[in-house]
């Protein structure tokens, strides 16, 4: 299966999204996809990024979703 990653800057996170929270930011993404749009994802962070592997085919339901979270 072909992954396709989605990185979002964590300095432009705007509200509701804590970026002092970082580990709950990422249980809540992923919940939402699995969830809202039935995307399984593996999520990461560093110190600037957030990092989702999605299969590349369910990438645009992952995409879609984001965009209704007002993360991208």
């Amino acid at each position: 299966m072909e992954t396709s990653t989605i990185r979002i800057a964590i300095r432009g996170l705007n509200e509701p999204w804590d970026t002092s929270r970082i580990p709950a930011i990422l249980d809540e993404i992923e919940a939402s996809l699995r969830e809202e749009a039935n995307v399984r994802a593996r999520l990461t962070a560093d110190s600037m990024t957030i990092a989702i592997n999605v299969a590349t085919d369910r990438l645009p339901d992952a995409a879609a979703l984001l965009r209704d979270l007002g993360l991208i």
